[in-house]
């Protein structure tokens, strides 16, 4: 059974106090137990990446083909991200993402929910709203 410094150095995630506080800082919002099991289960998930075997025929990683490979947003789509960016103002990809992360406000509804299931999180901070139409 290991420590969980020993997990953190394993994993790549540094010594100091800011850089360990850095990785247990996206945990913070899970409260006693479930935090230290979610920690714990993302420590391992990392071990294991760094220490599986290199593909023996590596491939260049394409930005631009993982982003082709979401699918477009509808019209219901863009209009909730619209209203809840309306809702709160220019700090909304934050709060919608805090929501996504399981923080308040819990106001983020199904189609939002199905975006964040589909698309990410790492999706909605490249996003852009589309400009308003002039007249």
């Amino acid at each position: 059974m290991s420590t969980i410094g020993d997990l953190e150095r394993r994993a790549g995630i540094g010594a100091s106090p800011a850089e360990r506080t850095a990785f247990w800082g996206q945990f913070h919002h899970l409260e006693g137990e479930a935090c230290l099991n979610a920690g714990v289960a993302e420590l391992r998930r990392l071990i294991a990446q760094r220490e599986a075997r290199p593909d023996p025929s590596p491939k260049p990683p394409d930005v631009r083909r993982s982003r082709e490979a979401l699918p477009p947003l509808t019209l219901e789509q863009e209009a909730a991200l619209q209203a809840y960016a309306a809702r709160h103002g220019r700090r909304w990809r934050s709060i919608l993402n805090n929501a996504w992360m399981g923080g308040p406000p819990h106001d983020d509804g199904g189609l939002l929910r199905g975006l964040r299931n589909s698309h990410g999180p790492t999706w909605l901070q490249s996003y852009r709203l589309p400009k308003p139409v002039k007249r």
